[in-house]
């Protein structure tokens, strides 16, 4: 994305507040009329109040003044709040975009993303971006018109002093455009350092064990010196080029008002000019020096905003998951994988040529070694991933066809890495749906939790991801999600790796009673499991190489004999 096409961006989000972003213009109208009369009222109390004598004068324009002032501050209340509202509302719209498109991305991204970067970056982008409705932006307006009103009070006083402030502004022009620039380049890498460090800190926080029992502590102490050095420097610089901008700025202001106080002391003493005129002069010539240095510092405004903005339209333009599917399907009967291949990319088939059947009620195990593509399987019987090339048929219909969400209301997951949320026991099971406590309680029943709702109850708080449970506990509030969402096909991916011999024979138990009637595809090497099912797909490599029950499989089969004796000692 260039620049330009990130500003379009940009300005199209201020477009939806056309109506009060006119209200703010107009009080930004009325406060820059006010202020263009109040040179003139000053030049009047010091030359016809002061100078002149003429005391009513003097204290109706005082009070004048006095009016001005108030009524400023009024429309500056009314224009704070309206751009408030905006600047609050972008804010709210732009995380809500984000978040709703994070939750609708593939999910291999996830699976190569740094959760603490990925928050960093969101919220800096964002909080650039929200800045396009800051107050600095709307001062720029005012300033403009400032600039245009101050031109015309120039000419209106003096037209020779004018030409000298009109020669100023290139050479202001020329100083602020090198600073900006600079501020640009030094911001860019900015957010590059500060990205990095974001990436390594939630890398260490995530590998804490490892810190700990290897003893990193100070090598990884060493590494955030490095990362916050680098952060730390080019803060350092930005800071330091704005104090230079400012500095360098009212030194130049200062050099003209100099030149404009001699040049106007002349032309008093030589009575072209009165006492008032040249100080109304010198403000008005603010009125037009001034919003140089503000008008090319949206340079250094868009210095922050453009390259956040660009980066967050890029996460914007990742891949959401495909769901143009329009049918619905309210009843299961059967699932197909017909020649299904997959592949990351460019890479080398993870699934090659597979193709499996699973009939309405019926049993199936998927079996194999790390890397065989058990669980790109059920990636892709959930729609987690979509496949290179064949089809997944449900009752005959390509699911591609179907609605994500109907589709997926067909499957429950229990995985060996299920996901607790930091809310009760009761939450976790029903997901936001509105199930019964008896049914919730039943199902803790069927899947061993039983014992520990009568000792914890169903309102004790799992922490973050399950962390005040047992793996073997999680696991069994995973089960029971499952079973009481009550959906026709139950996957069950390596569920039996963190669960106890009890919860082995609970599951073994359920195939025969709760799970009866269910599709249920299940990948493990537990023995006692695979004698029960129905087929027995043995995978190596991506690609199917033996398929049957377990009787016929330990007749014919060396591999599958093999596996066996490794699970089972």
């Amino acid at each position: 994305m260039s620049d330009l096409e990130a500003i379009k961006k940009l300005l199209k989000l201020l477009k939806r507040y056309r109506k009060t972003i006119a209200v703010i213009i107009c009080c930004l109208l009325i406060s820059t009329g006010l202020n263009l009369c109040i040179p003139l009222i000053s030049k009047q109390i010091m030359d016809d109040g002061f100078i002149g004598g003429n005391k009513k004068l003097l204290i109706d324009s005082a009070f004048l003044l006095l009016v001005i002032y108030g009524i400023n501050s009024m429309t500056d209340i009314i224009k704070e709040k309206k751009r408030v509202g905006i600047s609050a509302d972008i804010q709210y719209f732009l995380s809500k975009q984000s978040f709703s498109h994070l939750m609708r991305m593939k999910i291999s991204y996830f699976h190569r993303t740094n959760y603490a970067e990925l928050l960093n970056n969101i919220n800096m982008d964002i909080s650039k971006m929200v800045s396009i409705a800051d107050e600095s932006v709307f001062f720029i307006i005012t300033q403009v018109f400032h600039m245009m009103g101050g031109i015309v009070g120039l000419f209106l006083i003096d037209a020779r002093m004018t030409i000298l402030v009109l020669l100023f502004i290139p050479v202001k022009y020329i100083v602020m455009k090198y600073f900006a620039k600079k501020q640009k380049m030094v911001m860019e890498d900015f957010i590059k350092y500060h990205q990095e460090y974001a990436k390594w800190f939630g890398e260490t926080v995530g590998g804490i064990t490892e810190v700990k029992l290897f003893h990193l502590f100070q090598h990884k102490l060493k590494e955030f010196s490095n990362h916050q050095e680098n952060v730390i420097k080019k803060q350092k610089k930005m800071n330091m080029l704005g104090q230079w901008n400012i500095i360098t700025d009212s030194i130049m202001i200062q050099f003209l008002s100099t030149i404009l106080y001699i040049v106007g002391a002349n032309l008093v003493f030589d009575f072209q000019l009165s006492v008032g005129s040249v100080f109304a002069f010198v403000t008005y010539s603010s009125y037009v020096t001034g919003p140089i240095s503000a008008i090319l510092n949206i340079g250094y405004l868009l210095s922050g905003i453009v390259p956040s903005t660009k980066r967050y339209y890029e996460f914007m333009d990742l891949q959401e998951e495909k769901d143009n599917g329009k049918m619905t399907e309210t009843v299961f009967r059967e699932l197909d994988l017909r020649h299904v291949y997959f592949s990351y990319g460019s890479d080398k088939a993870v699934l090659s040529d597979v193709n499996i059947t699973f009939a309405q009620g019926s049993k199936t195990a998927l079996i194999g070694r790390n890397g065989s593509g058990k669980t790109t399987i059920i990636h892709l019987l959930t729609r987690l991933y979509e496949p290179s090339a064949g089809q997944i048929l449900l009752n005959g219909t390509d699911i591609s066809k179907l609605s994500l969400q109907n589709y997926r209301d067909m499957v429950s997951v229990v995985s060996q890495q299920i996901y607790l949320f930091n809310d009760t026991i009761r939450n976790n099971i029903r997901l936001y749906e509105q199930i019964s406590d008896d049914a919730i309680k039943a199902a803790c029943l069927d899947s061993g939790l039983e014992d520990f709702i009568k000792e914890a109850s169903l309102d004790y708080i799992v922490g973050q991801n399950g962390a005040s449970l047992s793996g073997g506990q999680k696991q069994k509030i995973a089960l029971a999600r499952a079973l009481v969402h009550d959906k026709p096909i139950i996957i069950f991916d390596e569920a039996t790796s963190n669960a106890d011999i009890y919860s082995e024979h609970q599951i073994h138990s359920l195939m025969h009673t709760r799970l009866k009637e269910k599709t249920v595809i299940v990948i493990t090497h537990k023995q006692e499991i695979l004698s029960e099912v129905d087929q027995i797909i043995l995978l190596k490599n991506g690609g199917m190489i033996e398929t049957g029950n377990y009787n016929q499989l330990l007749n014919k089969s060396n591999e599958f004999r093999e596996m066996l004796e490794m699970e089972n000692g």
